[in-house]
């Protein structure tokens, strides 16, 4: 029996073609590496593998035609073999340049590989042992199907494709799925005279993506009835949630239920009843690559489209799986910007429990094209709760512009009348709901890199005795290959720093590492006593001091649970032991009361829904209840349900300016608890089911300590309290930043979702302390006269931008005066007796 190396050997063309097809495909495979041909990268990689192809194509006509004359079609299949593969590689070299196909999902990549490779392996199936070749003919049957999707798929553009051929040559690729699939018949025509066997293994190679596709089919229908149903149920039921917000409740979280959300959003499909074969992507506005997935282009000729809008589609996404930063409304493209270089700067205040940082990022604009290669940046920032944004800077012809902080109506309007009409430089960070902030840059062009700097003030985590900082990370442009810098300092010497080993000491306190980006990463310290010196603006002053829960006497009337997925049914059993005797409620469409005898229904029921949004509106006499919750990190924002019947009798219930008893069981909450959490309308507590139960049993509950001179950050176990007063003192200015921050957030909540509840006094909280809240944004623009043509002032009395070096008190107005009256006695007094020698 005949090796594969010695078939090669008998015939160099073999080898040559094997040659060719490794070296076509090593060219395009380096393409989605960085492999760089020419300007046009895209082009470069089609004109080399079509190069190779050509060449080939023209060698084997050649030695065709001088074995067999005119009778080429008696060559040998395996040039034909090769041909198609090599024909095939430069089919997808191409469609990076003429886009018919979109980016293969990775499963199709896999087959596209393995169809490919089983062609050329059948051509050796007399030298191949048994197992290897039923594996042949196994992916051989799976390429049959694959190859029939192309050469259908393509069929709109085979009457254009025959002039374009005589014509061009290029368009020949059009037909290569077409004749890959008669070849893949012929060689198992010919393979099954000698092997009987393979047929069982060509035929379940071709039922088993078949069967996929009917799978998924079938699961689609039941998705779409699914939804329909609850459509139906909510409309009957007058839903106070929209429909999107129950159907994100209620239908499998898993990835088939995400690929039929992201339908036309980065899944093509056809549209058999459209003027045009393909899917119209107008107003597409979903930052993820389009994909292309053969099975969701099948089901779609099988099942209609879910009845959803695009819309609610995102919604979904949204509170399903983490999409937030790629639902961000977009005005400009950012597909081709990467993120190149990172500096972090730290410095720890651990006397004060805080820390700022600063992050500034360089931003690669990696497009080719000549034309309109400008395209806008758009980052979400993950800030630890209680954090918030206190300076943005960009750079501008080569120079550092700081931004201004106005309303956060006013710098979004600036933003996108300069981004989308008069296309030049603006920067503007927005405050979000989950403890985020978006960052949008624009342009970022290809002539070069774009930076700009962001500035957090945030309290550090204490647990124990320890004290930890992690790193803030962000969504964006991509990050993975961005080398970054860290950078960490102090106020005072933090007890016990144990830095990584890559950590260098450049200067006595002055810590540095150079490394690749990684997004997860902390420093911890061991906690020390707390500073009494405080910071001083404006006749106030600002001190931390240590916050120690203090529990109430308080007995619960009634208990109001919140089940969803999140609970185990150990839990709930736990919880329910101690409870029971209580009236217990849950919401269920209405209110329902609990027992002994519909627990487990009930349990069973709520426990499949993904996440609970439960109507605290529905809650009575908030003083004598308990709410007790358990969630995950799913769930709509507060915001999303701003337009809703739900968000209207919300607002209605935080205008009476309930507190709320909250107890969840573990430290997750939910996005819609923790903005409520945030708001200040909870009296929040967390821990186990053991230590409610010690809470249940010694009637006590935790004991709210803010008021309007004091604000509590869990996280830090501090709280910071203002007062009258000018002392002085020279703790960093982030104490009022944080103060502030925290203190509006209070402010706001009962109005949260009215159009009036940016009022004066909280504008002036927000530009006095230079920070970014739900109502006040951060802006740069190009020039003075923009920030004059947008009423846009910089505040005279504020801290300004925080910096790493504004660490100590702030001069109040009536010191400048001072200062600046010295001043002049100074200079009046010097300069005088030389002035006074002058006139004589």
């Amino acid at each position: 029996m005949k090796t594969i190396k010695s078939i090669i050997s008998s015939d160099p063309m073999i080898g040559y073609g094997l040659l060719a097809i490794s070296l076509s495909f090593l060219i395009f495979a380096c393409s989605a590496i960085g492999f760089r041909i020419g300007q046009d990268d895209n082009f470069g990689i089609f004109i080399a593998t079509f190069a190779i192809t050509a060449f080939y194509t023209i060698s084997v006509l050649f030695t065709a035609f001088a074995k067999h004359r005119w009778e080429i079609s008696k060559s040998k299949i395996e040039y034909t073999v090769i041909l198609a593969v090599l024909w095939f590689i430069s089919a997808f070299s191409l469609n990076l340049e003429m886009n018919l196909f979109d980016q293969s999902v990775p499963w199709l990549c896999f087959f596209i590989i393995s169809s490919a490779l089983s062609l050329i392996l059948a051509l050796f199936r007399n030298a191949l042992p048994p197992f290897a070749r039923n594996v042949t003919f196994f992916f051989l049957g799976t390429g049959l199907v694959l190859f029939l999707y192309y050469a259908l798929y393509l069929v709109p553009f085979y009457v254009l494709s025959i002039p374009a051929a005589i014509a061009l040559g290029i368009s020949i690729h059009t037909y290569i799925p077409l004749i890959l699939f008669i070849l893949t018949l012929v060689l198992f025509n010919r393979a099954l005279k000698d092997h009987g066997k393979i047929k069982y293994f060509f035929y379940l190679g071709i039922a088993f993506p078949i069967l996929v596709c009917i799978s998924f089919i079938f699961y689609s229908k039941s998705i779409n009835n699914q939804i329909n149903s609850i459509v139906n149920q909510n409309t009957l039921s007058e839903g106070k949630l929209p429909s999107w917000a129950v159907i994100a409740q209620s239908i499998p979280r898993n990835r088939l239920t995400e690929r039929l959300m992201k339908e036309d959003l980065v899944y093509k499909t056809i549209n058999l009843n459209s003027n045009w074969w393909w899917g119209n992507f107008s107003g597409r506005s979903f930052d993820e690559p389009l994909q292309h997935d053969p099975i969701m282009v099948i089901a779609r000729l099988f099942v209609e489209k879910t009845n959803l809008d695009q819309s609610d589609r995102i919604k979904i996404l949204e509170s399903m799986y983490d999409s937030r930063h790629k639902a961000q409304e977009r005005l400009w493209s950012g597909d081709q910007l990467q993120t190149a270089n990172i500096v972090t700067n730290v410095r720890l205040f651990p006397e004060y429990r805080m820390a700022y940082t600063e992050k500034v990022l360089s931003i690669r604009n990696n497009d080719k094209k000549r034309w309109r290669n400008a395209q806008e940046a758009i980052y979400t920032f993950h800030l630890p709760e209680g954090a918030v944004v206190s300076s943005l800077s960009l750079w501008i012809n080569g120079r550092e512009e700081k931004a201004y902080l106005t309303t956060k109506a006013k710098a979004d309007s600036a933003y996108k009348q300069i981004v989308g009409v008069e296309q030049h430089d603006p920067s503007v960070v927005h405050w979000q709901e989950g403890n985020t902030v978006s960052v949008r840059i624009f342009p970022c062009t290809v002539e070069e890199n774009r930076k700009f700097k962001i500035g957090i003030s945030s309290p550090l985590k204490k647990q124990g005795d320890i004290l930890s900082y992690s790193n803030i990370y962000f969504d964006g442009p991509e990050a993975r290959n961005a080398i970054e810098t860290l950078q960490l300092t102090y106020s005072t010497k933090p007890n016990n720093l144990n830095l990584n080993s890559d950590y260098e000491e450049i200067k006595p306190g002055i810590y540095q590492l150079t490394r690749n980006y990684k997004s997860d990463w902390e420093i911890a310290i061991k906690d020390g006593p707390l500073s009494p010196a405080t910071f001083s603006f404006d006749q106030q002053s600002y001190q931390v001091r240590n916050y120690v829960p203090d529990y109430a006497d308080f007995n619960a009337s009634v208990i109001y649970l919140d089940l969803n997925q999140s609970w185990t049914k150990k839990e709930f059993d736990e919880v329910w032991s101690k409870i029971h005797q209580k009236k217990v409620l849950v919401f269920d469409d209405q209110i329902i009361l609990v027992n002994d005898d519909n627990k487990n229904e009930v349990f069973k029921r709520m426990s499949k829904l993904n996440f609970s949004l439960f109507p605290i509106y529905k809650i009575n006499h908030p003083e004598g209840a308990l709410f007790i919750s358990k969630s995950s990190e799913m769930s709509p924002n507060l915001g999303d349900l701003k337009e809703s019947a739900f968000g209207e009798k919300l607002t209605e219930y935080l205008q009476q300016s309930p507190k709320i008893r909250l107890y969840t069981l573990g430290t997750q909450l939910s996005p819609y608890l923790k903005a409520l959490k945030e708001l200040r309308v909870f009296n929040f507590d967390s821990g186990t089911p053991s230590k409610l139960s010690s809470l249940l049993e010694k009637r006590k509950f935790i004991r709210e300590q803010e008021n309007e001179s004091k604000v509590v950050i869990d996280a830090a176990e501090m709280f910071i309290e203002t007062a009258k007063g000018d002392p002085t003192g020279n703790a960093p200015d982030h104490l009022m930043r944080l103060f502030a921050y925290n203190h509006i957030l209070k402010k706001v909540s009962s109005n949260y979702f009215k159009a009036n509840f940016i009022q004066p006094d909280v504008i002036t909280e927000a530009e006095s302390a230079n920070i970014v809240t739900p109502v006040s944004s951060l802006i740069v623009l190009e020039t003075q006269k923009d920030y004059e043509r947008f009423d846009i002032e910089e505040n005279k009395n504020s801290l300004k931008n925080a910096s790493m070096k504004s660490s100590g008190a702030v001069p109040e107005p009536h010191e400048w005066a001072l200062i600046i009256l010295a001043a002049g006695t100074i200079l009046y007094l010097t300069y005088k007796p030389k002035y006074s020698k002058k006139a004589f």
